[in-house]
Formats: structure tokens, C-alpha cells, sequence
């Protein structure tokens, strides 16, 4: 999608963190080869206070917003709760199938984000 897009507005903030239990911040760095971008922010947390704090924006229920992508307009701030994402898809949640990860259609909602403006 970042090959696609090349729009310098755009932004993608990548969270890397213990998924499995496993992982390090080590494995998390050696993974950034994988997203060179330079529009691309990578951060590490070594807990899951982030995949927490999405569950109720998401309604995810009990599952871990982890392999989850996120779509916001440009402003958008995170206050006192995680923000609710304009659009949003996943890899293996419990959600519907419109939601599962499809590139072609994750890049057409980054695309009208980027043509959105926040709210005030």
C-alpha cells in the first residue's frame, strides 16, 4: 500500500510488542526491514497496554487489537481513550468478514482519509 500511495501526508505508526509472549524489542528491530518506508514510525512496548486500549473502540470484546490496521484522518489526537478509527481491518479477529485484511481495499480508505479532515 505504501508503494501505491505516495502521498507524503500520509503516515503509518507501527506498534511492535509481545504478541505471543516471546518477542523482543531485538526481534522487533530486526523486523523494521520489512516496512522501510520513511513514512513509516516504528515504536516497541513490552506490554499490551496499546492492543488493550483499542478493544472497546474496536469491539473486540476480550481479544487483543494486535495485526490490526487502523485508519485515521489527518488531526486526529488520542485523548483520555484510544480514538475510534475512521476504518479499520484485522488478521484473525472475531470480527466480520468485511473486516478481515484486504490491501486493495485498506488503500482505498487511506486514500479517502487522506482527502478527509478531522473532526474539531
Amino acid at each position: 500500500m505504501l508503494d501505491e500511495i505516495a502521498d507524503d501526508r500520509l503516515r503509518t505508526y507501527v506498534v511492535w510488542g509481545p504478541m505471543l509472549g516471546g518477542e523482543t524489542e531485538a526481534d522487533a528491530r530486526t523486523a523494521t526491514v520489512n516496512l522501510p518506508d520513511r513514512r513509516a514510525l516504528h515504536f516497541w512496548t513490552g506490554a499490551h497496554g496499546v492492543a488493550e486500549a483499542f478493544r472497546a473502540p474496536l469491539g473486540l470484546g476480550t481479544e487483543l487489537a494486535w495485526d490490526t490496521f487502523l485508519v485515521y484522518p489527518a488531526g486526529v489526537r488520542w485523548g483520555e481513550t484510544a480514538p475510534v478509527p475512521v476504518y479499520y481491518m484485522h488478521v484473525g479477529k472475531p470480527l466480520p468478514a468485511e473486516r478481515h485484511f484486504n490491501g486493495e481495499k485498506l488503500a482505498e480508505q487511506v486514500r479517502d482519509a487522506l482527502n478527509r479532515k478531522s473532526s474539531p
